[in-house]
């Protein structure tokens, strides 16, 4: 069998002439750069890599992907932002800078909501709520926890990647949502969180897919007792969603690509339907499930309206946690 990086040049190869003739007017005329905002290597990073790599057939230039961290994702947003408007520069982000940053900093050079539009979203992997067994013992399920956090005088801790993180804001979330009383305990990553929730020091946090399900899976040092995303994840089926529990929560990172809102209609209706052939084929599902991530949906006009609701939700996020970033 082919690598899975070789059939997706292949499958994007065959999809070109399609393009070309949805295309109208315009096509680039020099390399596409996708801007990821983080150091290479995570998920943002492979996944901006991976649809590069399957772009470049399809858009008849190169793509690629130049890596511009700091800032909490601002120095990259604003590259793309203060770029030419020609459709050669787009931004790769999560919900930190499209829907976070604008609650969190007091000034920014761009403006989320004005500067960029919605073109394709790569795909989403929930976070996990993990417990600790040395430390609630007695709770296995998330109705559990949320009894046995109401139970306890003067609330409960709970850990995360630091202040202002998307577990921190998903875990002020849950407390909203399910009317609890918490005590945020902050650490400068996973690693020191999961050391002390190993030990019991802490009881429960949300993580990273990638970071806490080997502590779940090594001798059962942490429990998994729900998903963030709104329905079941396909690779750990026997953990629920907390929307089981709490009907709309939804709290999972996704990785999308945004393009300047200023581009002419032709600049954004060719990359969207770029963007769509890459993302609607089946070899682009069969890296996602290599990754232990889901498809979301794609389009403008699916995703408009999903920007709005993250800007809303997490926003009010923020407001809740008092976290700010200057």
């Amino acid at each position: 069998m082919l690598p899975v990086t070789r059939r997706l040049l292949l499958g994007s190869a065959l999809a070109a002439p399609m393009l070309a003739q949805a295309q109208g007017s315009w096509r680039p005329s020099r390399p596409i750069r996708l801007v990821v905002p983080f150091a290479p290597g995570g998920l943002t990073d492979i996944l901006a890599r991976a649809v590069a790599d399957q772009l470049t057939p399809v858009l008849g230039q190169p793509v690629v992907v130049e890596n511009r961290a700091g800032a909490g994702g601002n120095l990259a947003a604003e590259a793309v932002a203060r770029a030419t408007p020609d459709g050669h520069a787009l931004l790769v982000a999560t919900q930190g800078i499209i829907a976070i940053n604008k609650a969190m900093f007091n000034r920014l050079s761009y403006d989320p909501d004005v500067d960029f539009v919605p073109i394709a979203m790569l795909a989403q992997q929930p976070n996990l709520l993990v417990i600790s067994p040395r430390a609630m013992p007695d709770v296995t399920n998330l109705a559990g926890l949320i009894a046995k956090v109401k139970a306890t005088p003067g609330g409960m801790p709970y850990g995360s990647n630091g202040v202002g993180s998307f577990t921190h804001l998903s875990m002020e979330l849950l407390g909203s949502v399910a009317g609890l009383e918490l005590t945020h305990v902050p650490y400068r990553g996973s690693a020191p969180l999961l050391t002390d929730m190993v030990a019991g020091t802490i009881p429960f946090a949300f993580d990273g897919l990638a970071t806490s399900a080997p502590q779940v899976g090594a001798g059962g040092a942490l429990k998994a007792i729900a998903v963030t995303s709104a329905r079941r994840f396909r690779a750990m089926p026997d953990v629920p969603a907390v929307a089981e529990t709490l009907p709309g929560f939804d709290a999972s990172p996704w990785y999308g690509v945004f393009a300047q809102s200023r581009l002419e209609e032709p600049m954004l209706a060719a990359l969207e339907a770029a963007f769509g052939r890459v993302l609607g084929s089946p070899e682009w599902a069969a890296l996602l499930t290599q990754r232990q991530a889901d498809a979301m949906p794609q389009g403008r006009a699916a995703l408009t309206p999903l920007m709005e609701r993250e800007r809303r939700v997490w926003r009010e996020a923020v407001a809740k946690s008092g976290a700010r970033a200057d």
